[in-house]
């Protein structure tokens, strides 16, 4: 079935994933419960695109008044990256400069206690909003082979837990089938892999559009979310 190419812009679907950072800070405070059960101090990395430099900060701020904080790391995220930069930089063993003392991705994955991760909306989005339809569901499959390729990637180093965040939809309705199918098979790859998956599917177009999710008025929202995605972690 042929489907309407969207008018939306990546300008304006940015403005619009600006304003949702604040639900996904207080949505991923379901680490609150997780975390409470730990008998030692976390090693945190938060890793992926532009999504992952707000949240996880959120986290860290109730690891250190829980006096539960080892260490903070969140200098290998970068607003525009891919996939595949990603996996290159983990590959190359990319290092960071933190205190004048260098440190590098793999070392930190290794440490690592809890792991968040947010990638693919550079690909995906820009995508949507730029190519025919008509090769979007392929373009995706090809997607889920790199995120297929980081899976293995991480999991090399990294022992511990790690959650990735599935993809919202700002765009018109003619772009949910594309955001389900990549939410879908996003799903489906973390649990082969032991990666938890946070679907943020209730935080799709109809929670954000035409409002200001920073007005008060949006907590309702929030509220309704968290006891779902407790529910969701506590029972991985």
């Amino acid at each position: 079935m042929k489907v309407e190419k969207s008018t939306f812009s990546l300008e304006e679907y940015f403005m619009k994933l600006k304003k949702i950072f604040v639900i996904a800070i207080l949505l991923l405070a379901i680490f609150l419960i997780y975390l409470t059960t730990m008998d030692k101090k976390v090693y945190y990395l938060a890793l992926g695109d532009s999504f992952s430099l707000d949240f996880p900060k959120q986290i860290a701020d109730y690891l250190e008044d829980k006096k539960l904080l080892e260490q903070y790391r969140y200098e290998f995220v970068q607003d525009d990256i891919r996939i595949t930069d990603l996996i290159h930089d983990i590959e190359d063993n990319k290092k960071v400069n933190i205190n004048k003392k260098e440190q590098t991705i793999k070392n930190s994955l290794i440490k690592a206690d809890l792991v968040t991760l947010s990638i693919g909306n550079e690909e995906l989005f820009y995508k949507i909003s730029t190519e025919k339809q008509d090769n979007l569901f392929d373009y995706i499959d090809d997607m889920m082979k790199d995120m297929e390729n980081l899976f293995v990637v991480l999991k090399e180093y990294c022992k511990e837990d790690i959650f990735i965040l599935g993809y919202v939809n700002p765009f018109s309705n003619t772009m949910d089938s594309y955001v389900e199918y990549a939410n879908q098979k996003l799903e489906v790859l973390a649990k082969k892999y032991d990666i938890s998956y946070i679907s943020l599917k209730e935080l799709e177009r109809e929670d954000f559009d035409g409002q200001d999710i920073l007005a008060s008025g949006n907590k309702k929202i929030v509220e309704q979310l968290k006891p779902r995605i407790s529910k969701q972690v506590l029972e991985d």
